[in-house]
């Protein structure tokens, strides 16, 4: 992480740091967020980089950019960065509209090998968004969609079962649970890109999930249904982070660290 001033750099606790948008922020500052499974860093919008699980000593994605656009509309503009214990919140805002984009490690959940993005929109009227995400997974990996969520996996074995799941090396399972995406681009072994769009009358929560396993797809998969509520699973992680910090305990972006400590 590059050198910050004081007021960027120092502890959160249970007050969010707030960095506001302007010239002389670089699209460079990279923060660490990480639950008890994972770690990864996030830029300054709340894309993901560099997911690492330690204890399985992979990475399984280098970066992951999600991004929010108004078809016929004005640009949408970053205003503020906030950074709270385990997740981060950007504000966004249009002509007639305001998103707010959270990325979240989850903590204490039921799947916590996963990364968690919640978009709440609220718009004066019909609004028509468009949610992009493009995927670098850092290395080639075998990619298909399934019931409208995007499965990529190292080295998988042949399909078993009613439902053809296939054991892998490593396994990733994104997407929306509420909805299949409108373009699907898996051409290149490495990337992925899909495109989500979402009609907003009044306010509106799109969830995004990602879910890791290095069993097979059947973990995966129940990882992800199992926290397909994200506004329940954030709940829960902020009650959790809240509860971590009253404890006082050692917290740290070194997961293997964290578990020897508690």
């Amino acid at each position: 992480m590059p050198n910050l001033p004081p007021s960027l750099s120092g502890p959160a606790l249970d007050q969010p740091q707030i960095i506001e948008h302007d010239e002389t922020l670089s699209e460079d500052v990279r923060f660490r967020l990480a639950n008890q499974d994972l770690v990864f860093d996030a830029d300054v919008y709340a894309n993901l980089h560099d997911l690492f699980w330690p204890w399985a000593d992979e990475y399984y994605a280098r970066s992951i950019r999600v991004w929010i656009s108004a078809p016929r509309e004005d640009e949408f503009v970053p205003l503020v960065t906030r950074l709270y214990p385990g997740r981060q919140e950007v504000i966004y805002g249009s002509e007639g509209i305001i998103v707010s984009k959270q990325l979240s490690a989850p903590m204490d959940g039921t799947y916590d090998r996963s990364a968690l993005w919640i978009f709440e929109c609220q718009a004066e009227g019909d609004r028509l968004l468009r949610i992009d995400v493009e995927v670098d997974w850092g290395e080639p990996l075998t990619q298909r969609m399934v019931d409208g969520l995007l499965v990529a996996q190292r080295n998988p074995q042949a399909a078993r079962g009613i439902y053809q799941q296939q054991n892998a090396e490593s396994t990733r399972v994104l997407g929306n649970p509420q909805s299949r995406p409108s373009s699907v681009e898996i051409d290149d072994e490495q990337r992925a890109h899909l495109v989500y769009y979402v009609l907003v009358n009044g306010e509106v929560e799109v969830p995004l999930l990602l879910t890791v396993s290095d069993v097979g797809e059947q973990m995966a998969w129940n990882g992800f249904l199992s926290i397909r509520d994200g506004d329940k699973v954030l709940e829960k992680s902020n009650t959790a982070w809240a509860e971590t910090l009253k404890t006082g305990r050692l917290w740290t972006p070194d997961a293997l660290l964290n578990h020897a400590m508690q």
